[in-house]
């Protein structure tokens, strides 16, 4: 029954400073915050079109566009939103001829995500983009 009992002492004494640690913790989090890093400024100069452009999640550098996709892949890949197959352009962009989305290669990898292909829509494609479409 002692054992019993030091064991649960021992529990609860681990327990408490997990607890402890995990206070302290917060009260540094949120004490030091501020100065372990600050907030960052507006700039009121910006434009809100640029602020908002710049902290989209889908923007792609198009200095990192293209890079050696395999046939296998591309064989296999499909328009994430029709299922159609795609056209690669340029070899940076694969193509969807029935509604101009364009899905871009960065580095090598193809970004299928819908709202991509639907940022960097192109209608002038669809047409373009289904003439020169393999039969």
């Amino acid at each position: 029954m002692g054992k019993l009992i030091r064991s649960i002492a021992k529990l609860s004494f681990m327990a408490g400073l997990a607890y402890g640690a995990y206070r302290l913790y917060s009260w540094i989090r949120t004490t030091f915050s501020e100065e372990i890093m600050p907030a960052p400024a507006f700039d009121a100069s910006s434009s809100t079109s640029e602020a908002v452009e710049s902290s989209d999640p889908y923007t792609i550098d198009e200095t990192k566009l293209g890079g050696e996709v395999s046939q296998e892949l591309l064989d296999i890949l499909v328009c994430p939103e029709d299922k159609g197959p795609l056209n690669l352009v340029d070899g940076k962009w694969l193509v969807n001829p029935r509604n101009g989305n364009r899905y871009p290669i960065a580095e090598g990898i193809p970004v299928m995500l819908i709202e991509v292909g639907r940022k960097y829509r192109d209608p002038s494609l669809i047409n373009k983009a289904a003439e020169s479409a393999p039969e």
